[in-house]
């Protein structure tokens, strides 16, 4: 009869699979566990801050409103200004007539607003119709026939309305009921820079003129 197996054979085996496994490379971590939980998260790129510019070399007018008698006038702010505000004198009608200025930043905000002189006569209540902080005036609103009746303006902030035509505050307009109402905007991305006109001791009309901002 052949001997039993001795039991020293199986642990001789088992001893023999634990030095082969030993003598294997250690596998390689996984990636799971080789994250330092302490290692700061990278931050993503800043976006790049577009930069605006007043490009007075392609301006455009708007339709005359108003009668063509009287001496021509031409109220403009300063080249790296806009316009955020009109103010002047009315009762039935705008008697006259100036600009508040602002010089436009790289950024699209104002600074530096400054009412400038008005032309006209010296009939009537003093108005302001004047944007909020940090817009500028992109349409003149009000009524006219063969003088001005009423005016005022609406506006907007450079980037909304440059980059999706997005319009911003309606102000009060000033004058009488009298003439024919009317709105005149700037095309999205232009801005309003200066009126032009017709006065003779009252402000017969007024013409947008528009300037674009570019990026």
């Amino acid at each position: 009869m052949p001997a039993p197996p001795s039991p020293a054979k199986p642990l001789l085996t088992l001893a023999a699979c634990f030095a082969l496994a030993a003598c294997e490379p250690a596998p390689e971590p996984s990636a799971l566990f080789t994250l330092d939980s302490d290692a700061p998260t990278p931050l993503p790129a800043p976006e790049a801050q577009a930069t605006y510019t007043i490009d007075v070399t392609t301006p455009l007018l708007l339709d005359l409103r108003g009668g063509a008698t009287g001496d021509p006038y031409a109220l403009t702010c300063a080249q790296d200004e806009l316009v955020v505000g009109l103010r002047g004198r009315s009762d039935t009608t705008v008697s006259a007539l100036g600009l508040v200025c602002a010089r436009m930043l790289e950024n699209g905000t104002f600074a530096n607003r400054d009412e400038r002189p008005m032309i006209g006569g010296t009939v009537g209540d003093e108005f302001s119709s004047e944007c909020p902080q940090n817009e500028a005036v992109i349409a003149v609103r009000g009524r006219a026939a063969t003088t001005l009746d009423r005016i005022g303006v609406r506006c907007a902030r450079v980037r909304p309305w440059v980059q999706m035509g997005s319009p911003g505050s309606i102000e009060p307009s000033f004058g009488g009921v009298g003439g024919v109402p009317f709105t005149d905007t700037c095309p999205p991305g232009y801005f309003l820079q200066g009126v032009l006109g017709y006065a003779a001791g009252t402000i017969n009309s007024t013409q947008s003129l528009c300037v674009p901002i570019v990026t």
